[in-house]
């Protein structure tokens, strides 16, 4: 009699959605290129960033999202595999909204194009982060919580504000909504997952989540405006054009899929479905 070997749902999941991380492309250390925006587009949105949260964070929402996706769910590993926002990396959350596999070989255009405007989202945060920063990460404050992944002393010990991958997470959603205009709903999704999948990672209180969001968006509307960037999103729009001509497709979608059954991230602000919803898009 054979005895067959069953592997738990979760990490089936665990294991399709980060198995793309040996993406080809630089070494993690590579020297990342500067960003597009002027020192005074950065102080701009810095003051954005810096405005105090809004009174009275609404914990209780907060912990019951918590309780909602706790640590071995397929969605907790989502999160843990959103956590990954270094290009060409970061490339691969969006695969299944564009029905491609950008993973497959390099694509240096999209890569310098994501670099750019990582770099501008982290000289944001570091602009904002003089202001109020409100409560402590929920892990830090909150008994009984553990992030979704390794945390160095500094930021342990650091403000949920500004919540810095929400705000990556923001720009390049609208970045691949600019790429590809007929995913453009389905990219602006992917990316709200990937910054609500901060508070799931119990890095980020909701406000700060959704107060990163729009800041990404207005990071990618002030790099829109330089002249540098045409070129480079032209350059980057031929690439991922090829990609989606080679008509392939990620095998991570089925567990992306099961992970976004259990919980969705809220839709944005004026949105008709309810917070937290679990149906399909």
């Amino acid at each position: 009699m054979v005895q067959r070997t069953v592997i738990p749902r979760a990490a089936v999941a665990a294991a399709l959605l980060l198995a793309g991380c040996a993406t080809p492309g630089p070494r993690p250390d590579a020297a990342a290129p500067a960003g597009y925006l002027s020192p005074g587009d950065i102080d701009r949105l810095g003051r954005m960033l810096a405005r105090a949260p809004a009174a009275g964070e609404a914990e209780a929402e907060a912990l019951s999202l918590f309780g909602a996706v706790p640590p071995g769910t397929d969605r907790w590993w989502l999160a843990t595999a959103h956590a990954e926002l270094r290009p060409p990396w970061a490339a691969q959350h969006f695969d299944c909204a564009l029905g491609t596999r950008l993973a497959e070989r390099p694509r240096p255009a999209l890569t310098r194009l994501m670099a750019r405007l990582a770099a501008d989202a982290a000289a944001a945060a570091r602009a904002g982060g003089g202001g109020d920063p409100g409560p402590p990460r929920p892990f830090a404050r909150v008994a009984g919580l553990e992030p979704c992944e390794r945390v160095p002393a500094g930021v342990r010990n650091g403000p949920s504000r500004p919540a810095v991958g929400a705000i990556v997470a923001g720009a390049y959603g609208e970045l691949f909504a600019a790429l590809a205009p007929d995913a453009g709903a389905a990219a602006r999704r992917t990316a709200r997952e990937i910054g609500w999948s901060r508070a799931v990672c119990r890095m980020n209180w909701p406000a700060d989540v959704e107060d990163g969001l729009a800041a990404g968006a207005a990071v990618y509307a002030a790099a829109a405006a330089r002249p540098a960037f045409t070129p480079d999103l032209e350059a980057a729009r031929g690439e991922l054009a090829a990609a989606r001509a080679e008509g392939l497709s990620s095998p991570a979608c089925a567990a992306e899929r099961r992970a976004l059954r259990q919980w969705r991230a809220p839709p944005a602000p004026g949105g008709q479905a309810g917070r937290g919803a679990t149906s399909e898009p």
